[in-house]
């Protein structure tokens, strides 16, 4: 019964792309005429270096590729499987398939052996949760070949992604994070005290679960019953810690950073939400961007790192409550600024704080999770938000320099990985067409 049913949600979605791809062909048709008309000629660096970044299947690689290309560097993609449509961005100068990185020996030869072949100065991981410590690993063997990894260490990767050891670093900092504690039991919860606290609690996996941070039921339930009821159904053990972390009531928002040696270089905030998948830029928010710099600052990263704050409705003080060190959808916002290589590929310092999204930045938005919405909208209000995100938002894969990947991804990525799940069908949560994947 339930591969039926997560086959007839398949071929629900396979049927929604398909009504929705008339609508892409025509948009990339119109692109590819003005494009022939106004094509830029390609820009020149006498100093241009050998770029290689990895996932090419995410939106967040393109842009990555489109900001580098744009100052005139030379941009190779990596991908575990073929059909990562991007790869046909004309900012991509070569494609190399690379070893499953659930083989990690196999996935740290195939990125060295890339990395040889075309003589590769600067090792760009745009990792995902099972990769962002096979790339620190991948950072140390490279070294020997002369390329550069902009990525942290193994010892910063293990800090940053482990929630509790986050935490309790930054609060050594003396900087604000919620009350927090590490459950290897889930006894642990069952006798925490919940009357002497000030807030709710929630309770999180430490290892990265798409399914159960869309669960975050406050604590203690309403009765004792429940709360026993929710605690026992959590997979918790001394093999799968999770966090119990204080929910202070308020905003939450999301950053992206670039960091060189403790010095943020590149950044932006932005609202944020379990499954946000619209990106604007928030420049009012000085001491989330404090806060920011001041931690990275004084673990001396190198690197990429992703912050989730939550502004409380009390103090007015962000509370940061977990950190993913690797590259953050929201690079998207910087479509149109044209420092980002600077900010990646430039040692020395800045004078005047990190580059951020330029003030004329729109929106950020993916047109198929836009239309799916469509079909949720209950009122008028929402319509018109819709609307004016579709109409005056920047569709965060569309470029009408670069208008390939727009077409090929949502007309052979993601319905060849939707036909995959068909024939092989597995449980999922949701369509991304943000990282190109099945979560």
């Amino acid at each position: 019964m339930t591969n039926i049913h997560y086959r007839m949600k398949t071929l629900g979605f396979l049927l929604l792309f398909l009504l929705a791809s008339p609508i892409t062909l025509f948009i990339t048709l119109v692109t590819l005429f003005i494009h022939v008309i106004t094509r830029k000629p390609a820009v020149t660096n006498p100093h241009a270096k050998r770029i290689l970044i990895s996932n090419a299947g995410m939106t967040k690689a393109l842009q990555m590729a489109r900001s580098l290309h744009s100052d005139g560097h030379y941009v190779v993609f990596t991908e575990e499987y073929p059909l990562a449509t991007h790869r046909y961005s004309r900012c991509v100068s070569k494609f190399h398939l690379c070893a499953d990185s659930d083989d990690r020996p196999a996935y740290i030869k195939s990125i060295t052996d890339i990395v040889r072949r075309e003589r590769i100065d600067l090792y760009v991981p745009v990792s995902h949760s099972s990769t962002e410590r096979v790339d620190a690993r991948i950072r140390e063997v490279l070294l020997q070949f002369n390329c550069e990894t902009f990525h942290g260490t193994v010892e910063q990767l293990d800090m940053l992604s482990d929630k509790c050891a986050f935490i309790d670093q930054a609060r050594s900092f003396g900087l604000t994070v919620p009350k927090s504690y590490r459950i290897t039991d889930r006894q642990q919860v069952l006798d925490f005290d919940f009357s002497k606290e000030k807030h709710e609690f929630i309770l999180k996996s430490i290892a990265y679960d798409s399914i159960s941070r869309l669960n975050l039921r406050k604590l203690p339930c309403h009765t004792r019953q429940e709360t026993i009821d929710y605690v026992s159904s959590l997979p918790i053990g001394k093999d799968s810690p999770w966090i119990l972390q204080e929910f202070i009531p308020g905003k939450e928002y999301c950053t992206h950073g670039a960091v060189r040696n403790g010095e943020l270089r590149l950044y932006c905030c932005c609202e944020s939400s379990p499954w946000l998948l619209q990106y604007k830029h928030i420049n009012n928010k000085p001491l989330i961007l404090e806060w920011v710099c001041e931690f990275c600052a004084r673990i001396n990263l190198t690197g990429q790192a992703s912050f989730d704050f939550i502004e409380s409705i009390e103090d007015g003080r962000p509370y940061a409550i977990e950190c993913n060190p690797r590259t953050h959808t929201a690079i998207t916002a910087f479509y149109n600024q044209p420092l980002v290589a600077q900010a990646y590929l430039d040692k020395e310092p800045l004078t005047s704080g990190p580059i951020q999204p330029l003030s004329t930045a729109r929106e950020t938005y993916w047109l198929y999770h836009e239309l799916w919405s469509l079909f949720r909208i209950r009122c008028f209000q929402d319509w018109l938000c819709h609307f004016n995100r579709l109409f005056h938002g920047k569709e965060a894969i569309y470029s009408i320099d670069d208008p390939l990947p727009f077409l090929l991804h949502y007309t052979v990525h993601m319905p060849y990985l939707l036909l995959l799940n068909l024939l092989h069908p597995r449980q999922y949560n949701k369509v991304d067409c943000a990282l190109g994947l099945i979560l």
